[in-house]
């Protein structure tokens, strides 16, 4: 070996030597990404855990945050993160079904007894965590750090009131995707996928009728400007929420800056939670002063609906388990979790 190849790996060793050392003492900085509006509550959510996590790590972890789809478009983010475009990004489930199915289950209408919105959030943290981390997430290169769900979606339309299943038949509605999709169609109306941050032009030109939505996000996207009714006792499923990290990311940080990410995971719901029931108290004053209808429907309605929506669930499990996917695994660990 020549004496400048020596010199070479003598250098080369120096330099490794010199990056082993330094993560131990330099600042770990991250990017966040999502697809939110700067006006949606999500923004809000994600300024609070990252927040918490430099304070958990104490100032070990800076992070630089990306919403409304600054790095990539909300079906891209999951790339985004599998190919460390960013380190964490928002996943919506609903938006990517092919990719990530079985985190759709929280979609699924009408599932358990439980309806406290903080136990609702819980219960899929917890999920995420175990079952979907297991068969879905990290199978892909990225592993859970936040969870959550929605308060449950509700009927929301433009020009017709919907006070039974016959009143939806021929209505465009948007959905969400996946089994929301299924639900609509079961319901008799015609779904029409529409990602949330292209919703207000869609209602606004006509492309739909309605759209099932959740109350407390409604003015993220201004969209009680343009709804003239809704229900308000409708469960017609919970919209998931995922932030995922690059698991080679994962793995490269320390164990306490770990357990700070995954303990402002775990706060992040009660957080969320409160802030969605303070939405919502406001979201009605402001539908009595657009004379926007907020209405219940009778029990023996819901009962239809939910009758008419339990092959919605049983297809959901059949059709992925032929694709050998363990839904049947996943929806019985859910229904376990929501069921007192």
């Amino acid at each position: 070996m020549s004496k400048r190849h020596v010199a070479l790996l003598g250098v080369a060793a120096a330099a490794l030597l010199t990056w082993n050392v330094q993560p131990a003492t330099a600042q770990i900085k991250l990017r966040v990404a999502d697809s939110y509006p700067i006006t949606h509550l999500g923004v809000e959510f994600a300024k609070i855990w990252n927040k918490r996590v430099e304070e958990l790590t104490g100032g070990k972890v800076k992070i630089d945050y990306f919403p409304a789809e600054q790095l990539a478009k909300s079906a891209d983010l999951l790339d985004a993160a599998i190919n460390r475009v960013a380190d964490i990004t928002y996943v919506g489930p609903l938006y990517i079904s092919d990719r990530v199915p079985l985190s759709t289950v929280a979609a699924i209408p009408l599932v358990g007894n439980v309806s406290d919105p903080e136990a609702l959030s819980m219960a899929y943290w917890k999920l995420a965590n175990n079952e979907l981390n297991e068969f879905e997430f990290k199978p892909q290169g990225v592993r859970v750090v936040r969870a959550s769900v929605t308060f449950p979606y509700q009927m929301m339309t433009t020009k017709k009131q919907v006070m039974k299943m016959e009143d939806l038949k021929g209505l465009k509605i948007r959905s969400s995707g996946g089994i929301q999709e299924k639900s609509i169609e079961a319901l008799g109306a015609v779904a029409v996928s529409i990602p949330a941050p292209d919703l207000y032009p869609a209602v606004q030109r006509g492309t739909v009728d309605g759209l099932v939505f959740n109350l407390p996000t409604l003015p993220g996207y201004k969209l009680q400007e343009l709804i003239k009714y809704t229900t308000t006792n409708v469960n017609l499923g919970l919209f998931p929420t995922t932030y995922v990290i690059n698991e080679k990311s994962w793995a490269a940080l320390p164990k306490d800056v770990q357990d700070a990410m995954l303990k402002a995971g775990e706060e992040s719901v009660a957080v969320e939670v409160k802030a969605y029931l303070a939405r919502e108290v406001k979201l009605m004053e402001e539908f009595k002063q657009r004379k926007v209808e907020a209405y219940t429907l009778p029990d023996a309605e819901i009962a239809r609906w939910s009758k008419t929506l339990d092959p919605v669930k049983k297809a959901w499990v059949a059709d992925l388990e032929k694709g050998g996917k363990p839904a049947a695994k996943v929806l019985a660990a859910w229904e376990k979790l929501l069921t007192k």
